[in-house]
């Protein structure tokens, strides 16, 4: 900020602007409102006519000799200060540069006839505010210097209607240029102004919201506290209602200042929608995922994503099953990614790691005041979170029957309503639903109801175990070898004798996971430059030893052998309590549902739990 102690109080003469300086001020203001930057404009003997932010606290004071302004006064046109004082070429015979904390700013000359009688400007002060001032110079510059015109012509005009008239028109095209909504309010609350992003947004043309009272179309807004106050509200909450639909915004109000006293509200709005839409195109450029990257040459997984890949394209429901560890999440991933959501966001919850009474919140969110708790403003749910793009239901089989029967009415009506709310919010979401059991068997149980079984398996896909692949095990080896030497910073380049032959062998019951997960292990205790026996996880050694007499001709053992041995060495190595068992079923990839239920189905009672244990 420039310190006003440098500069000098003396008025040569009285400008063209003195006459008109409540016309200026208003001016400042209003270009400020629209912009977002600081104002200044400045007369002919460098004093300070009208301004907004510091600049309004500096009116009445005077620039030195050697300020920029001074040079742009002698030769017209106008400048643009791109760098730090203390850098900059321009700034190098201002005599206040070390005391100036500009970080950027456009000047223009005002000029009648052919004398230069002030200069109007914009500065920025903040990094971001310098990003917007220079990458929106072209545009910013072309209004300056409408402004500079307008001002020039007009300055000696005595009706000054004409000439708000016609400013008002040039902040009109200034306001349409802008991406955000734009919504003027005069001091009575009536809407006076609509830009065209903000028709768009709204869905309504200008004609049917300007001169509306805004209580009718934004209820609650919190208007008559910014008039009384005078003081923005920065990142708020917005609704706007109509008949027709609820839509949500996040906006800042910000007060319009007239000879201290507030004359009106300029609101800007931005789409939630778009906001979560923007935030989760920025997760996803760490993160990206398509069908291409899933590695896999056998037959099963090549017509699997082939298949995908058609019905990427639909917003059709899918669901995945196939067991634990063999990548649903990463397949839903590669659907979305290659849909026409693929720059919407990607939800993924976890129905089976979430309290059921928490479920419901989480899903489908809550209002302030719905329960204990609850946090002020409510709390939107994964639904409205994944609105434009794609919620991932994992082990969807877990889910509480209270909860299918909402979640079937959501598919049914694609609209959503909050715990504690009465207004209910449509969501454009496509639906890819993933379990590991069997909820076919589950219907006849009772446990999952049917009706929601065919709405979620429009499209059902299974992803094939590792076990039955066996021509991608190689490909998947050494793609997690080059990855763990890389994040470890290890140099393993291969496999010691006999240690792929047994790593091809192992049936691996926790699939890609447990693949990987064991890759990891080796890796971290590997001492040179292979991978040896001593590498190999004991679970892996422990299942050769103990089914040596029980391999086939083709070396085959029952799926119920492996995970029973699987569980049983987990037991074996974590313990039979219950913390022990939720750490054995992390380490064989499992939830601790579907690891509990495996003890049961493979009839792992107490007894034998507590034997293999010894």
């Amino acid at each position: 900020m420039l310190n006003r102690k440098h500069y000098s109080s003396s008025v040569a003469s009285i400008s063209y602007f003195k006459a008109n300086q409540y016309f200026v001020q208003q001016t400042a203001d209003a270009i400020a409102a629209v912009v977002e930057f600081e104002v200044a404009i400045i007369d002919s003997n460098l004093e300070v006519i009208a301004g907004t932010g510091c600049y309004k606290d500096q009116v009445g004071t005077v620039y030195g000799e050697g300020s920029i302004t001074k040079r742009l006064m002698q030769k017209g046109g106008y400048c643009i200060l791109e760098d730090e004082p203390m850098a900059s070429a321009i700034c190098r015979a201002c005599s206040f540069r070390n005391s100036c904390n500009l970080r950027g700013g456009l000047i223009f000359s005002i000029a009648l006839e052919d004398k230069i009688i002030g200069t109007v400007s914009l500065f920025a002060f903040d990094e971001q505010q310098k990003e917007s001032l220079l990458s929106n110079r072209d545009k910013l510059l072309g209004f300056l210097n409408k402004i500079a015109l307008l001002m020039g012509s007009k300055i000696h005009e005595s009706e000054m209607n004409g000439l708000l008239t016609f400013t008002t028109n040039q902040f009109r095209t200034v306001m349409n240029s802008i991406v955000e909504g734009i919504i003027a309010i005069d001091r009575e609350g009536i809407i006076n102004q609509v830009n065209r992003a903000a028709e768009k947004q709204l869905f309504a043309q200008a004609s049917q919201i300007v001169g509306v009272h805004f209580n009718e179309v934004f209820p609650g807004l919190a208007i008559p506290k910014v008039l009384e106050l005078g003081q923005p509200y920065v990142e708020q909450e917005i609704l706007y209602k109509s008949k027709e639909q609820h839509l949500q915004f996040i906006g800042t109000i910000t007060p319009i200042k007239s000879e201290g006293e507030t004359a009106g509200i300029v609101i800007s709005l931005r789409s939630v929608r778009e906001m979560r839409k923007l935030a989760g195109r920025l997760i996803r450029e760490e993160r990206k995922y398509t069908l291409d990257g899933i590695l896999g040459t056998s037959e099963s997984i090549t017509e699997l994503k082939h298949k995908m890949q058609l019905v990427a394209a639909t917003d059709s429901t899918v669901l995945i099953t196939g067991e634990s560890g063999t990548g649903k999440e990463l397949f839903a991933q590669a659907i979305h990614g290659e849909s026409h959501r693929k720059n919407g966001p990607f939800i993924a919850i976890n129905c089976g790691a979430i309290p059921d009474m928490l479920l419901e919140s989480e899903l489908f969110g809550y209002e302030e005041g719905a329960f204990t708790g609850a946090v002020r403003g409510g709390k939107p749910g994964k639904f409205e979170l994944a609105d434009g793009g794609t919620i991932f239901l994992d082990e969807i089989g877990d889910m509480p029957l209270s909860l299918q029967v909402k979640l079937l009415r959501v598919l049914q009506e694609l609209k959503i309503e909050r715990i504690g709310g009465i207004k209910p919010t449509w969501v454009d979401v496509r639906i890819i639903a993933a379990t590991n059991r069997n909820l076919e068997e589950m219907i006849s149980r009772g446990e999952f109801r049917s009706d929601l079984f065919y709405r979620l398996s429009v499209i059902p896909f299974n992803i094939p175990p590792l076990r039955v692949r066996k021509e991608d095990l190689k490909l998947l080896l050494y793609h997690f070898l080059d990855k763990y030497n890389l994040l470890l910073n290890k140099h393993v380049t291969g496999f010691g004798p006999g240690v792929l032959e047994k790593m091809l062998a192992y049936p691996w019951p926790g699939n890609v996971r447990e693949l990987e997960n064991s890759i990891e292990y080796a890796i971290n205790v590997a001492a040179g430059n292979y991978l040896e026996e001593s590498c190999v996880p004991a679970r892996i050694k422990d299942f050769f030893t103990n089914h040596r007499g029980s391999l086939d001709d083709d070396g085959i053992v029952t799926l119920d052998q492996i995970e029973k041995h699987a569980i049983a060495m987990a037991l074996r190595k974590f313990g039979t309590t219950g913390r022990a068992k939720e750490k054995a079923a992390q380490s064989l990839g499992m939830s601790r549902s579907t690891f509990y239920r495996k003890i049961k189905e493979l009839g792992l009672t107490g007894e034998e739990q507590g034997a293999m244990t010894k």
